[in-house]
């Protein structure tokens, strides 16, 4: 786990390092600008560099990587001193319909691609802000989420995106989650909490009882919910938000600070919750107990989501992908990749997709050739 400005960022492999003893070569220019960002800016910058290598699987893999490149503005285009695209982190990635994925990330960034082509199409904004999280509640209905309270809504698929009023200024918005098409909720920064009635054209803010940064939120249905986040936070309500209780879990020591929990996943009753160290944590009986199951290494985790098939994946640090099976046993999907942390993942019918740094999109080989839907 790492922290900018009060939000999660995991370390930038391959791009700034804020650690020693990485043992490669490559690193070493990565260290130095590592001591750079500790001494003048206390900590790590999100930004990525835009001299970012490309990354490859080999050809026996099941996924193919893209790196799409954004556009550089008129005026610098025009520039005799052309600037190289800035290529930040991609936080978040959703697949509202066959052939369509939509990837969001820091600097305002929104991309919309084709899998069969590769065709990546960036969106623009109708606000500056680090967006964190995308979702679709259905093939044309998308939020997101970010900095300073951002809400956004896109009633099209993806393709525009308009602002959402929100009662948040100043604090980052981490989630979001619908229960139905009338009721969300959304959590974010020291303990901030949304909810909406009307299909998210309004939210109002609830308290909380922790003051702890929420990485995660998920519903079963209108009334039981629960928020996880840094520190062990994970909290449980049963009336729609309005009064909440600690959930008590066995969390093994691992570090001398407390682990936080990164990501919230749950449908059809299975709750997963998975964060650092690789603690990962599962309910089969719609959250009444959860049970923790061993993981192959002590990576981070950011993200979690299920195949139309039963399969439970979880992504994180180090280009983890792995999957759950039957009886607890953990597969690997995909060897690591120590350049590219997944942020984000999510699951169709039987493929898997993710992203995170150094502006990586993960797809499946195999949908290369499958039609798109506008």
């Amino acid at each position: 786990m790492r922290l900018f400005s009060g939000k999660r960022i995991p370390p930038v492999a391959g791009v700034v390092r804020c650690v020693t003893g990485e043992g490669r070569s490559g690193y070493i220019l990565s260290a130095l600008v590592g001591a750079f960002c500790l001494v003048f800016f206390q900590g790590c910058s999100e930004k990525t560099s835009s001299r970012i290598p490309l990354l490859f699987l080999p050809p026996s893999s099941a996924f193919r990587i893209l790196q799409p490149v954004p556009a550089l503005p008129r005026k610098v285009q025009d520039s005799k001193h052309k600037k190289p695209p800035y290529i930040g982190l991609l936080f978040s990635l959703a697949h509202p319909r066959p052939g369509v994925v939509v990837a969001v990330g820091a600097q305002s960034v929104i991309w919309r691609i084709r899998e069969s082509s590769g065709q990546s199409i960036q969106i623009r904004p109708p606000v500056k802000s680090e967006f964190y999280k995308v979702i679709f509640t259905d093939p044309g209905h998308g939020w997101i989420v970010g900095d300073g309270g951002t809400i956004l809504f896109s009633p099209d698929g993806g393709k525009t995106w308009a602002v959402v009023p929100t009662p948040v200024k100043g604090k980052f918005l981490q989630d979001i989650y619908f229960a139905d098409a009338r009721v969300g909720f959304a959590a974010g920064e020291k303990g901030t909490f949304l909810k909406t009635g009307d299909g998210g054209k309004t939210w109002v803010k609830l308290p909380v009882p922790t003051s702890e940064n929420l990485y995660g939120v998920y519903f079963l249905n209108r009334r039981d919910g629960w928020l996880a986040g840094w520190h062990q936070t994970f909290l449980v309500t049963h009336d729609g938000g309005k009064t909440w209780s600690p959930v008590r879990l066995s969390v093994p020591r691992v570090t001398r600070q407390q682990p936080s929990f990164n990501t919230l996943w749950g449908k059809d009753g299975d709750i997963l919750l998975a964060g650092d160290h690789g603690l990962v944590y599962l309910s089969t009986d719609k959250g009444h107990t959860f049970r923790r199951i061993a993981m192959p290494a002590e990576r981070d985790l950011y993200g979690a989501c299920r195949t139309g098939t039963g399969r439970l994946i979880l992504a994180g640090e180090g280009g983890t992908l792995w999957s759950l099976e039957e009886g607890d046993r953990v597969r690997e999907v995909l060897p690591p990749i120590p350049e590219a942390d997944f942020l984000g993942v999510s699951c169709g019918q039987d493929h898997v997709r993710a992203t995170g740094p150094p502006g990586v999109i993960l797809l499946p080989k195999n949908q290369k050739n499958a039609p798109a839907k506008n």
